[in-house]
């Protein structure tokens, strides 16, 4: 299909199509314009321990391990 950016108003009549952008498609085409996002290598690491931690496997197992581990009790505790 060919670029319609550079159509006159006179050729887009003529196909049918609208001669003005409506308000919607300029609101549309900004809301989902292309982004490029650069990231600093660390950057890059704690988003891929985010990434890894919501998308880990969860067990049952997991879960019985998490509720029924061995808590340790250590004396001379002050408050």
């Amino acid at each position: 299909m060919e670029n319609l950016e550079n159509v006159t108003p006179e050729v887009k009549s003529a196909q049918g199509l609208p001669s003005q952008v409506s308000i919607w498609t300029k609101v549309r085409n900004f809301l989902f314009q292309e982004i490029n996002i650069e990231m600093t290598p660390k950057q890059q690491k704690v988003l891929q321990e985010v990434h890894d931690f919501w998308h880990q496997d969860i067990t049952a197992k997991k879960i019985h391990d998490f509720w029924f581990q061995e808590i340790e009790i250590v004396d001379n505790i002050t408050l």
